[in-house]
């Protein structure tokens, strides 16, 4: 699974940097403060070569950026993101990988990524078995419908076009079929639930 996800964090990075120009001011660029710059983009989790998107935006104004001050305190920054809680958080929100967080830094945060992304996953399937017992009972409804207003459909001039003999059958078919699907999903869902500790929807 990580190689997938690491993909998918290499692509996010490679389109963010062709899409988007730094958040940097002008003032920011003039006043010199790559300390704090540095500190609060490693905090976030920022990708290490923003500087260089810094540096093209400051050469506008003149402004070189100080690269030893910005990546020492990014440094600095980092280790308080890199953390087992940052990890499990961005995981259970379904985020990709950061991959900012790599070497040293990436132990306690890959394993709460691990952690959290598991937990993100079990309820994501929670809700797809959910969403497939909606849509199997609305086809449901929508067969029955049909079967107690004894129509096939309206025509183009919304006059009722009564059901065939044929046609009734196979709804009848149809419906008993789906009311099957219907109770096996149910149980899908609660299995699910008995399994991961979930709480049970309610049909």
């Amino acid at each position: 699974m990580r190689v997938s996800i690491i993909s998918a964090a290499v692509l996010s990075a490679v389109v963010l940097g062709l899409s988007g120009c730094a958040s940097i001011s002008e003032s920011e660029c003039i006043s010199g403060s790559w300390s704090d710059i540095g500190y609060k983009d490693g905090i976030k989790g920022k990708a290490r070569d923003k500087l260089t998107d810094y540096a093209k935006t400051c050469a506008k104004y003149g402004v070189q950026p100080n690269r030893d001050a910005y990546l020492k305190a990014f440094e600095n920054g980092l280790v308080k993101y890199c953390t087992y809680e940052q990890g499990y958080e961005l995981g259970e929100n379904g985020n990709t990988y950061n991959q900012v967080c790599s070497g040293n830094n990436a132990t306690g945060f890959s394993q709460g990524y691990d952690e959290g992304r598991a937990v993100y996953e079990i309820y994501r399937e929670h809700k797809r078995l959910i969403r497939e017992y909606d849509d199997t009972l609305e086809a449901l409804v929508n067969v029955r419908g049909r079967l107690a207003g004894d129509i096939v459909d309206k025509d183009d001039d919304e006059n009722v076009i009564p059901l065939s003999a044929k046609e009734r059958k196979r709804l009848v078919k149809k419906q008993y079929r789906l009311e099957g699907e219907l109770d096996d999903l149910r149980q899908d869902v609660r299995d699910f639930e008995y399994d991961n500790n979930l709480p049970r929807h309610g049909f």
